[in-house]
């Protein structure tokens, strides 16, 4: 799989590539967003990675990159858990990082490291371009699947502490 991203003026955005079955699968858009994708089947005699190659030689030319490590920021999903937890929490934890592969993935912003349950605590541990925007995603797919009740979103950049964004310290109320 190749990566890249590019800011254009306050608009970070994405392109990526990946094969499966003799198919490469081009995806792009602006992070945050499902974007645009394409199918490029794969000449039997060639290659993959040379297709991958020359899908992106235009967009490097552009101005697109691969992502500096610390370019990229820490977003944790963390619930609550009696002792080192249960096979329901090892379950719960394991749909959470695939839900979560599949909301950061297809809108171009980051990807599930894995998880860990330690005594009192559960965590999928993402990494990801634009913190903000990844926990909205991150909000928004744990409550279509209804998994957000008990969750706390956090996210840092760089050696900074984690910093609570959901859910939020002084929720709007009602009327």
């Amino acid at each position: 799989m190749l990566k890249l991203y590019k800011k254009d003026g306050d608009t970070l955005r994405y392109w990526e590539a990946w094969e499966h079955e003799g198919v490469v699968t081009v995806h792009w858009g602006a992070v945050g967003d499902g974007g645009e994708q394409k199918a490029v089947p794969v000449p039997p005699d060639e290659d993959p990675d040379m297709v991958i190659a020359q899908e992106a030689e235009a967009l490097v030319d552009a101005g697109y990159d691969e992502p500096e490590p610390d370019a990229m920021a820490v977003l944790l999903v963390e619930y609550t858990v009696q002792g080192k937890g249960t096979g329901h929490d090892f379950e719960q934890r394991n749909a959470v990082e695939e839900l979560l592969t599949d909301a950061l993935g297809w809108t171009g912003n980051g990807e599930v490291e894995g998880g860990e349950t330690e005594a009192g605590v559960m965590r999928v541990h993402c990494r990801v371009m634009d913190p903000d925007t990844a926990a909205r995603t991150v909000v928004e797919a744990l409550d279509a699947e209804e998994l957000l009740e008990g969750a706390r979103v956090l996210v840092a950049r760089g050696d900074e502490k984690p910093r609570v964004v959901h859910p939020p310290l002084f929720p709007v109320l009602k009327s």
